[in-house]
């Protein structure tokens, strides 16, 4: 069992990156527990033995390497699963994980029908608001949360229609984000934010940093920038949207290898109304204009090998604003908190550095 999920997780997982993986390996340090990853990994561990690993083993203790997995394994195999664990979704044993190491998981009662969830970690300074790309959980930030725990305060959010936030309306438009993404923020006792947007969740972003430049210290956009022609982009988005495994090719740098579990649940996110509905015809007029009038300090953080919103697009866009700045990443595509998490943390705090001096 040691050496199969040895080679599973170098070969599949880390596209042969950790040669020299062995069971006592952190994996950890392999930035493997984030989203994607653990998801497959979890699918693998069911599939190939028969082991679905309930909320409640989900910790650290269990994860620390390959020998403490197979142990786990081991003994989840030798019991009788009780069916309400059996339940449980892949995201609800992703936030278990993250709760695991000090994360906290909340869902706030934001007004009209809506509770926003969140994964939330205590540091110093302004409050990072953390706004996933279209379809992504707040789990999908969780290897920047255990980055700047201790150190930043940070808030990751569920969109409406996604993740575990809750609402009545299950075909949000991005007007609807926006108000959404607002009432929350007015429940916040934190009024100094800096706000962290992947993709689609700068367009979110950016509206509020306009609407509310004095409680908007900074501004960072990853995946994001000035579309010139949004129908064709569009019209080709969905076309890709409507094949999981060309997506993840013009996401990813290293696209994941495509596994039943993981083309499950991209199905599911890529088929739900809240992901056809944000982009309408009042959203795509809109991202024409969306930087006008966002006066505060913004970072582009452009990954090199984006397919979705390629890294010129946020040089153009960063040339229509007073104070930004682009960083490239190498080897990156489209989530760039995902690919390259260490790289990403050190641009931000590098960025904010040189905001608090300025």
């Amino acid at each position: 069992m040691i050496e199969e999920l040895i080679e599973f997780i170098n070969q599949d997982l880390l596209e042969g990156a950790a040669p020299d993986l062995d069971q006592h390996t952190p994996l950890l340090e392999l930035g493997i527990l984030n989203s994607l990853s653990m998801v497959r990994l979890l699918a693998h561990v069911d599939q190939r033995y028969g082991a679905k690993i309930p909320e409640h083993d989900i910790t650290p203790v269990h994860f620390e390497n390959i020998e403490t997995l197979c142990a786990l394994i081991k003994a989840l195999s030798t019991e009788e699963q009780v069916e309400s664990e059996e339940a449980s979704s892949e995201l609800d044993r992703l936030v278990k994980l993250q709760e695991s190491y000090g994360i906290k998981s909340e869902l706030v009662a934001a007004g009209e029908g809506f509770k926003q969830h969140t994964l939330r970690v205590e540091g110093d300074g302004p409050l990072w608001i953390l706004l996933p790309a279209l379809g992504n959980p707040s789990t999908s930030w969780s290897s920047t949360l255990r980055s700047v725990q201790g150190r930043h305060n940070a808030v990751a959010l569920d969109l409406a229609g996604f993740g575990l936030s809750e609402s009545n309306n299950d075909s949000p438009s991005y007007v609807d984000h926006v108000e959404y993404t607002l009432q929350y923020l007015e429940t916040l006792e934190e009024k100094e934010w800096v706000l962290v947007a992947n993709s689609a969740g700068s367009m979110i972003a950016t509206e509020i940093a306009r609407r509310h430049p004095d409680k908007v210290k900074a501004l960072v956009c990853t995946g994001f920038g000035l579309v010139d022609d949004v129908e064709s982009w569009w019209g080709d988005l969905k076309k890709m949207s409507a094949n999981p495994e060309q997506f993840l090719a013009a996401a990813y740098y290293h696209p994941p290898k495509m596994t039943p579990a993981l083309e499950d649940l991209l199905n599911d996110v890529l088929s739900r109304p809240a992901y056809h509905t944000f982009l309408d015809e009042y959203a795509r007029k809109s991202m024409a204009t969306t930087f006008d009038g966002v006066k505060v300090p913004t970072l582009f953080i452009a990954g090199n090998h984006d397919q979705i919103i390629p890294p010129e697009w946020s040089e153009k866009a960063a040339e229509k604003l007073e104070n930004a700045t682009v960083t490239r990443l190498s080897r990156c595509g489209h989530f760039s908190a995902s690919e390259r998490p260490e790289e990403f943390v050190w641009v931000v705090e590098d960025f904010l550095n040189k905001v608090e001096m300025a």
